[in-house]
């Protein structure tokens, strides 16, 4: 009788280990995906947002401000194409942050009633990683209070800075930001 006492604890013992280690495999696994694809998500968003900058002449970015000034939003046109020495613009277009949504919006001719409006991201962060609402530059960068989208100017140059922030399952919270300086059409 001792014997199968002893077999059985033996083997519950292995038996919950086994438990625990699929359960920190699942964890683990879990933790992986979410990383990766907040960082393919962050990455995504800033590509199309520099592309968009990169698509525009700098004269027609005069809201973006130069640090220690940022905006949330940009207006602006796409040059098509340049027909003597002149050039030739699209739609008028649009990217905003929403943090009512936690969304950055892309939109082609916001005025008009045949407007596009398409969300280039969710989960974006309500402010900058690093960054609290309390005046003071928090996260080193030369910007205080800086939302979890922001352009600013330097020099010739448009400063994009984006932070994703979301939350797993197991309550765990993962933060990507991605920052890129990109240079308008002349």
């Amino acid at each position: 009788m001792v014997e199968v006492v002893i077999s059985l604890t033996i083997l519950g013992i292995i038996l919950g280990n086994i438990v625990m280690l699929q359960s920190a495999s699942a964890n683990a696994y879990e933790s992986g995906v979410f990383g990766s694809t907040l960082e393919d998500s962050a990455e995504s968003t800033m590509d199309r947002i520099a592309l968009a900058v990169m698509s525009t002449r700098i004269d027609s970015l005069d809201e973006v401000l130069a640090a220690p000034g940022f905006c949330s939003e940009i207006d602006y046109e796409v040059v098509l194409d340049v027909i003597d020495g002149e050039p030739v613009f699209g739609a008028p277009e649009k990217i905003e942050f929403l943090m009512s949504t936690g969304q950055v919006m892309w939109t082609r001719d916001p005025e008009s009633p045949e407007g596009v409006e398409i969300s280039w991201s969710r989960y974006v962060s309500e402010m900058l990683e690093g960054e609290v609402p309390n005046g003071v530059d928090d996260n080193g960068n030369g910007i205080a209070d800086e939302q979890g989208l922001a352009f600013n100017r330097d020099v010739n140059q448009i400063m994009i800075r984006l932070t994703l922030t979301r939350e797993d399952s197991n309550h765990v919270q993962y933060t990507k930001t991605k920052t890129r300086r990109v240079t308008c059409r002349n």
